[in-house]
């Protein structure tokens, strides 16, 4: 007999569900369909991610960026310009976009 894992529960939307639905509609309306391609939003998240030093953001950016067909030299371009906009302070994230990048094989 397995024994069931507790599916995990985020605390913030546990608390706060009318915040959260109301804040991922504004998510979905803002990084989606629009008179910016989503490519390219995505690619500014990349950007954005990298200045703001996160990780989990980044993660998900990249990912996105590559479901909608970025290329490895349109990431990079998106990394120097995190790197450049963050400054020096940025290169361990950055780092960590190209071992991202490496794991999902971005061409």
């Amino acid at each position: 007999m397995s024994a069931q894992q507790p599916t995990a529960v985020d605390p913030i939307t546990a608390n706060d569900p009318q915040f959260v639905g109301d804040f991922d509609a504004l998510y979905q309306k803002t990084w989606g369909p629009g008179a910016i391609p989503e490519k390219h939003k995505q690619l500014s998240g990349v950007s954005i991610s990298i200045v703001e030093r996160c990780e989990a953001c980044l993660g998900w950016h990249l990912k996105e960026s590559l479901r909608l067909g970025a290329t490895r030299a349109e990431l990079v371009e998106a990394l120097r310009l995190g790197l450049l906009t963050g400054g020096s302070i940025t290169i361990p994230t950055v780092r960590k976009a190209y071992e991202l990048m490496d794991q999902s094989k971005a061409k």
